[in-house]
């Protein structure tokens, strides 16, 4: 199962910052938790340049829900957004997304 992670943060730069700085460290400490990170975008154009896109793969059985608080209350994470203004997000989207069978 996979799911596309949408993270609106206030500006550009603070994008960009949380996509090298930030997601750098997640994509070593996700698998850990059982997170297998397919991508990690930042937006391109200027209505999306403020946003960071994100797919993660989960085991079929998993609760992503329960996968990512578990994450959210470990030390690693913790680690990784140690000095990060949280209050820099805009919003936050999931859409949990399932392959299309093509014929």
């Amino acid at each position: 199962m996979e799911q596309l992670r949408i993270y609106t943060l206030a500006d550009k730069e603070t994008a960009e910052h949380y996509f090298t700085e930030r997601w750098s460290k997640h994509i070593v400490s996700l698998p850990k938790f059982g997170f297998e990170i397919k991508g990690v975008y930042i937006g391109n154009t200027p209505e999306t340049a403020n946003q960071v896109t994100v797919i993660v793969s989960y085991p079929d059985n998993a609760n992503p829900d329960e996968m990512t608080e578990q994450y959210f209350k470990s030390s690693e994470f913790a680690e990784n957004m140690a000095g990060f203004d949280r209050s820099k997000f805009i919003n936050v989207e999931t859409k949990i997304l399932r392959s299309a069978k093509l014929t």
